[in-house]
């Protein structure tokens, strides 16, 4: 049944957000806005839409948290936030991240997600904080008639989304990639290129054993990566970022590396 409920979770994450704004009774302009971008996405499966979802339906959430202490607990707005942390656990497991980033897949691919870099989280969180600071304030500013002050931040706000926003897509093109001729590293943040290893160059894929000396790729994360153990050296390039995380150059011949998808590849 669990199982069931994971393969169709598009569906209750589009339910509970119709939920959400259906028992509101505050919502301003602001959470208005970052409610219809998320419910807008939701029903365009895509890694964009995967993105837009992630950075918006936040925002709502923490909005009916932060606001219950005014409504004095009262069972509305407790019963909207409940919904809104609800459908944000369900937006952030692996299997909803999984439908939307194979939704665009092309032909016969099979793509997997990739985990954040712990390196990464709190960079990501302060970009999610700064668009969702100036939201607010534009919010505010529209709300006390500071017309000047609204025009003049939400000008910041656009070129803080294009910038920001941008770079958060990013972490939803991170794709561990099964195709026709093997298997494909898609990772612009990690990578200086893609990296394809063809079908005849793996000797084995397995969970990484602990105190494995393979290369780690995954940036450091949590969860146990995937060993991929590869039948001669094979040239991988480095980013800067994954370069600095490991210390070392920016191309590694590796026999052996560690991917860290968020679902197994080894069903």
């Amino acid at each position: 049944m669990i199982q069931r409920f994971l393969t169709h979770i598009a569906w209750p994450v589009r339910v509970l957000w119709i939920a959400v704004a259906l028992v509101q009774t505050t919502f301003t302009p602001s959470t208005w806005a970052m409610w219809i971008i998320a419910a807008f996405a939701m029903w365009i499966l895509h890694p964009i839409s995967l993105s837009a979802i992630r950075i918006a339906a936040p925002g709502v959430a923490a909005i009916a948290i932060f606001r219950l202490p005014n409504s004095n607990f009262e069972p509305i707005p407790v019963a909207t936030a409940t919904l809104a942390v609800i459908a944000l656990l369900l937006i952030y497991t692996s299997d909803y991240g999984s439908v939307h980033v194979q939704s665009g897949a092309y032909g016969n691919e099979r793509r997997y997600l990739l985990r954040m870099p712990v390196s990464l989280a709190l960079p990501t969180f302060l970009a999610w904080a700064a668009l969702f600071a100036l939201l607010v304030s534009v919010d505010y500013f529209t709300t006390e008639r500071l017309w000047l002050a609204a025009s003049g931040v939400g000008i910041v706000l656009a070129a803080a989304t294009w910038k920001l926003g941008r770079q958060l897509h990013r972490l939803s093109q991170r794709w561990l990639v099964k195709v026709p001729a093997g298997w494909v590293i898609h990772d612009g943040v990690l990578l200086a290129e893609n990296m394809l290893i063809r079908t005849h160059q793996i000797v084995g894929m397995k969970l990484a054993p602990a105190g494995t000396e393979a290369i780690d790729l995954s940036g450091i994360t949590r969860g146990v990566p995937v060993e991929i153990s590869l039948r001669e050296l094979t040239d991988v390039r480095l980013s800067p970022l994954l370069s600095k995380i490991t210390k070392t150059v920016d191309v590694l011949h590796v026999k052996q590396l560690l991917v860290a998808p968020t679902r197994t590849p080894l069903n």
